[in-house]
């Protein structure tokens, strides 16, 4: 949703760039391009925006993934009771309040796997308002004062602000929001696009914010990488973030052609854990977790309490991705509540080195089946695939869609 309110004195400059790179930015996340729906300008009315965000809620399917994004101005209005209100401020300057924008996010929520919201907006007010102009140094500040009504200071603590942010806080391991600026600053728009999206779209789409080499960008590296981007503009902006900062937000590799290394790939199996549901539980046992090359089999076991589709997905000590089960020698992967013991009678895994390492194990239970050995090379036992971007990418698109359970990552170590 963007809007630039052209025609008026409170018009923000580069908003059609902001368009682009949302596009850009779900495209990164995974999302099919066909799946993604673009408001703007006279379609985003306080009717009209409440229209498409209650359609959205309504169009998504149980376990979806959701994602976000608005561009234009903020505001602040007195509410019930005489306090303050936040507000995304709609083509015809009317307010979608804070507390509207939160039940709505909460029925998204109710229904998704992940809740991703991207808000390009700000909502200071008082001194911070006043200030811009000799901070910004030409760029537009995004915040709407048409009402004459601001807070009285930028972060009062006597005043509900942030009530978005609730919503992450009462679900973090599904939701995060992020925010383009503190409370006491303004975010941004400039000629080329809005401050802080420039930032997003940027670390969203390099391997410059893949700071521990897994192939996946989480909350926290986002926050961090495009934090840095805005102090290289010498701009007092801070962003800020509610929920799950260790949620994957993006999957890098999007370029098959040429996939980058991944020098991380355990860290890969430990961020798609931190975007499992906690409430669907899987324990993961390694009973003989040290082996000698050649001679060791494994011997592990899973329990689960629900009934759903088991994967087991596996780092060799030479970083190799692989899916031990379902395989093709035992394809039945509909387990029922209880303990599970593996391998099965059909197959077994012997380490085979050939040199001393650690390898990783994580067990997976989906409602739903995944075709996750169908973006690996499936000609052998088990489904493989390169410790590199593209292979990141494809597990984790796949993985992350729908709800799930995950169980820690244990190690599984390998001597000679």
């Amino acid at each position: 949703m963007t809007i630039d309110y052209s025609g008026t004195p409170n018009a923000l400059p580069g908003i059609e760039q902001d368009t682009q790179a949302a596009i850009n930015m779900a495209k990164s996340m995974g999302i099919p391009e066909g799946n993604i729906r673009k408001y703007r300008n006279q379609q985003l009315t306080l009717s009209g925006m409440s229209g498409a965000i209650h359609r959205f809620t309504n169009t998504i399917q149980n376990g979806d993934k959701v994602f976000l994004y608005y561009s234009g101005h903020g505001g602040q209005r007195m509410g019930t009771g005489g306090k303050c209100t936040e507000s995304l401020v709609t083509n015809d300057f009317q307010h979608l309040d804070d507390a509207t924008l939160k039940d709505a996010l909460e029925a998204l929520a109710a229904k998704a796997s992940q809740v991703v919201m991207f808000n390009d907006s700000c909502f200071s007010g008082g001194a911070a308002t006043k200030d811009a102009s000799r901070e910004t140094k030409g760029l537009v500040p995004k915040v709407y004062q048409g009402d004459g009504y601001t807070c009285g200071q930028a972060v009062n603590k006597d005043v509900s602000f942030r009530k978005l942010g609730v919503v992450a806080r009462k679900n973090p391991p599904q939701t995060f929001y992020l925010a383009a600026s503190a409370d006491n600053e303004v975010a941004n728009a400039g000629p080329t696009g809005s401050l802080a999206t420039n930032a997003w779209v940027a670390c969203l789409g390099g391997n410059q914010a893949d700071k521990d080499g897994n192939g996946i960008v989480d909350g926290r590296e986002l926050v961090m990488c495009s934090q840095a981007f805005i102090g290289q503009q010498r701009v007092r902006q801070t962003i800020a973030f509610e929920g799950n900062d260790g949620l994957p937000v993006s999957f890098l590799g999007g370029d098959a052609a040429s996939p980058t290394p991944v020098t991380n790939p355990a860290g890969t199996l430990e961020s798609l854990r931190k975007a499992a549901d906690t409430a669907i539980k899987v324990g993961l046992k390694i009973h003989t977790p040290t082996l000698k090359i050649n001679r060791d089999n494994l011997d592990f076991s899973v329990t689960t309490q629900q009934r759903g589709y088991l994967y087991l997905l596996h780092v060799a000590s030479d970083g190799t991705f692989y899916v031990l089960f379902p395989n093709r020698l035992d394809a039945n992967n509909l387990i029922e509540s209880g303990t599970h013991s593996f391998p099965r009678q059909q197959w077994a895994i012997q380490a085979q080195g050939p040199n001393a390492g650690t390898g990783y194990l994580m067990a997976y239970l989906s409602e739903t089946p995944k075709n996750l050995d169908k973006v690996l090379d499936t000609r052998a036992v088990f489904a493989e695939g390169e410790a590199n971007s593209s292979t990141t990418r494809k597990l984790g698109v796949v993985a992350t869609t729908g709800r799930f359970g995950a169980s820690t990552v244990e190690t599984i170590r390998e001597v000679k």
